[in-house]
């Protein structure tokens, strides 16, 4: 079927977009250990506190949660499926996709007014660190939902059995945060 080459393209896109975040949320906890030991070093032994340490840990940390929300859609996570299972076979996959539109929906509107926020932001500096102006920290906002879209899309082909073998459905993956 022709959808299930659409498929095999948006899954390897979605594995693509996975292997990423997982790179970049490696980085960013790197990059908080180092902005927070640093931190402690230069105010308890060098006695000259890092004013905006704690800006960019906080930084670090919001765009670490928006970029492991798509890592958590793929599977990251464990997903509540006590109700799915207790429904007849036949309305499983149809539960499980109107979830991910309703993800699917809602992750646009964030995308929108994320969007909105962030080209506001852009007119405004974070204190501590003059040269940032606070659109880097509300693009995570926007960019992170954007992520998931594609996922919530794969997410609501798999449980029909798209670009998988049919016994590979809703039994082992719901498809509901995997």
């Amino acid at each position: 079927m022709r959808i299930d080459g659409a498929y095999r393209t948006l899954r390897a896109m979605n594995d693509k977009i996975i292997f990423v975040c997982e790179r970049v949320l490696i980085v960013l906890i790197s990059a908080i250990v180092v902005i927070l030991f640093a931190s402690v070093v230069w105010r308890y032994i060098l006695f000259n506190p890092i004013s905006w340490s704690a800006d960019a840990a906080l930084i670090c940390v919001i765009w670490m949660t928006l970029l492991g929300a798509p890592v958590g859609m793929r599977g990251g996570h464990v997903a509540v499926t006590g109700v799915l299972e207790l429904l007849p076979n036949a309305v499983q996959p149809w539960l499980v996709a109107l979830i991910n539109l309703a993800i699917l929906a809602s992750s646009a509107i964030v995308v929108w007014y994320g969007t909105l926020l962030t080209i506001q932001g852009t007119a405004r500096i974070v204190p501590s660190i003059e040269w940032l102006n606070q659109g880097y920290l509300y693009g995570a906002l926007p960019f992170g939902f954007a992520l998931i879209i594609p996922l919530c899309i794969e997410n609501v082909l798999k449980p029909f059995g798209y670009g998988s073998s049919p016994s590979d459905g809703i039994s082992s993956q719901s498809g509901v945060g995997s």
